[in-house]
């Protein structure tokens, strides 16, 4: 059965039967194109989400946008304990205490026998990723607290009504090429999600040998008011290589850029006259960030534990926290919870088997949502670069005719049943990672 008559026996030519059929076979025919990495992500995306994808939503009681709470949320408190940060502190300092410890071990000693057999060319793609990602982490290392200089506060404070100050905003933020950007107020219902002691360096130099982070305390009231937060998509075609070098640098270098992003934002609000600080992947934030994406309408949580946008689940976070006046975003449902319930391609991909394909979300420290071992995660990402759960989501596609079409298939539960039959009629159950010869920038 060919592809055109598959999609009219699964009933897709009845769904989308406002889309020219000309137009359909066209967009089928380019369904999934080589867009050059890195500088693809202009021709991906649309600036603007279409309002077909996705319905805005209420604040809820009890509710993170459409993650429900059921219970007391037990809070990370200590963003000392952060699992990269373990990393990079045991690694230098040869710390092998504690679970953790006992992890990080097995990763060094598992990424030494997998380096002692490489062939000559994986030796080089593992050179040029390996400096590739160095080269995107040293903005972590350079950004870091005591090295960036926060310009004053401006004496000159400029005036707008909340909603016109919120939009100029945007605008200036996508000028600047940040792609998703969102506004959710810091109340009550947020104060779990910060930590209680944060960090006083980068997660890169607080590995330092003998270095020992003291922490500090995060106030509550919090100082801000508002939170601005801000996505940029990995490279879609380098992340799905799955796993390995390709993955690694795609991730890695959209880290860096959502360094240099948040602090353009305090920059210009400071400037404008308002107290701002950028929250940014240096290591230093003060919360975890993506309950504030779910609130501030960016996307839904994911049955990987991460935020899935209607563009998909390779989304890296960065935010800024203000006092300047705004109006905060609705959050959104594009129908992921019923939709993560019939797919499970994230767990049934996951290579270190560290996601639940249980067919409902349970109780997780006070938010309903699925299990995730973050040890089996962390060992196998650390040793081998992995975000496959975010490459084989099916909403993580371009943007195309057919794809838009999937998009708002999905959004209902007999929907998302098609939906996933349909990305794995196209991409395969477990689908086939990306061609380092194609896709990698080093190779010729």
């Amino acid at each position: 059965m060919d592809r055109r008559t598959f999609l009219k026996a699964m009933g897709l030519a009845g769904i989308v039967a406002s889309v020219p059929e000309v137009a359909l076979a066209a967009g089928a025919a380019n369904i999934d194109p080589p867009y050059r990495t890195r500088a693809s992500h202009g021709d991906e995306y649309r600036k603007v989400l279409p309002k077909a994808f996705y319905r805005t939503i209420e604040n809820r009681p009890g509710y993170i946008g459409t993650t429900k709470i059921v219970g007391e949320i037990k809070p990370f408190e200590d963003a000392r304990e952060h699992g990269f940060a373990q990393l990079v502190r045991r690694v230098a300092q040869k710390d092998w205490s504690g679970d953790w410890g006992a992890v990080i071990k097995e990763v060094v000693e598992e990424k030494a026998k997998l380096m002692a057999k490489f062939t000559p060319q994986q030796r080089e793609d593992f050179l040029w990723s390996n400096a590739i990602t160095m080269a995107s982490d040293q903005w972590h290392v350079n950004l870091g607290p005591g090295r960036w200089e926060s310009i004053p506060i401006s004496k000159e404070k400029l005036e707008l009504p909340p909603e016109i100050m919120t939009a100029k905003l945007k605008k200036v933020a996508k000028w600047y090429g940040i792609e998703q950007i969102g506004v959710c107020e810091i109340d009550e219902s947020m104060r779990p999600f910060f930590y209680k002691i944060g960090r006083t360096q980068g997660t890169l130099r607080g590995g330092a040998p003998g270095f020992k982070d003291e922490g500090r305390p995060i106030p509550w009231p919090y100082p801000h008011k508002y939170c601005i937060v801000i996505g940029n998509f990995e490279d879609l075609q380098g992340t799905k290589a799955n796993t390995g070098g390709l993955n690694n640098i795609s991730v890695a270098t959209e880290c860096s850029d959502d360094d240099i992003y948040p602090l353009y934002l305090e920059s210009i609000i400071r400037g404008l006259g308002y107290d701002a600080r950028a929250q940014y992947i240096a290591g230093t934030e003060d919360f975890l960030q993506t309950p504030f994406a779910v609130k501030a309408g960016l996307g839904e949580l994911g049955r990987n534990g991460q935020l899935v946008s209607p563009w998909g689940a390779h989304i890296r976070l960065a935010a800024v926290t203000t006092n300047m006046p705004l109006v905060p975003d609705r959050p959104i449902d594009f129908g992921l919870q019923e939709f993560c319930k019939t797919c499970k391609k994230c767990a049934e991909n996951c290579p270190a088997g560290a996601i639940s394909d249980a067919n409902e979300p349970t109780n997780v420290n006070g938010t309903l949502r699925y299990e995730f071992d973050a040890k089996k995660c962390a060992k196998y990402r650390f040793v081998y670069g992995c975000a496959t759960c975010a490459a084989v989501c099916p909403y993580s596609k371009p943007d195309n005719l057919v794809h838009s079409a999937g998009r708002v298939i999905g959004r209902n539960p007999a929907g998302a049943r098609l939906l996933k039959t349909l990305d794995d009629f196209f991409y395969g159950r477990n689908p086939k990672p990306r061609d380092l010869e194609r896709f990698a920038p080093w190779r010729l």
